[in-house]
């Protein structure tokens, strides 16, 4: 065979994938690499924090959620193997949720002046207690 100048062809596939990986200003590309990095660290979080008006932080292991009651007038209950903790104030349907889908990374507790500025069917936590559950009662 002699010698040719054949040029490989590229299939109709790869054109419309080279077409679809748009190139992006470079600020734009970083602030994209940044937000996928962001949103993957946010789902390999495993840790439930809780955060007391006073500054302090106390997490939990997520996976070690076990059981969790909402009452209606105000109060979450979550049980961390022998750690039970009770947030109480309002609207808090909504967090329970959220809670319980794993989709949310905290609570805190707000002060009477934070509560003064949010809308009226804003959720709201007045206070959180943990203790520990006697293993008589688990």
């Amino acid at each position: 065979m002699e010698d040719t100048d054949l040029k490989t062809r590229r299939s109709a596939i790869q054109q419309l994938v080279d077409a679809a990986n748009v190139k992006h200003e470079p600020e734009v590309q970083a602030a994209t690499e940044s937000y996928d990095e962001a949103r993957a660290r946010s789902r390999e979080a495993p840790m439930f924090d809780i955060r007391f008006a006073d500054g302090r932080i106390k997490s939990f292991d997520y996976s070690h959620l076990g059981e969790s009651d909402f009452l209606p007038e105000g109060k979450i209950i979550l049980r961390f193997g022998r750690k039970e903790i009770v947030a109480e104030g309002k609207n808090l349907d909504r967090t329970y949720t959220k809670i319980t889908e794993h989709r949310l990374r905290f609570i805190c507790e707000g002060t009477q002046q934070e509560e003064k500025h949010k809308p009226e069917d804003a959720p709201h936590i007045d206070t959180i207690t943990i203790q520990l559950v006697p293993e008589d009662d688990l």
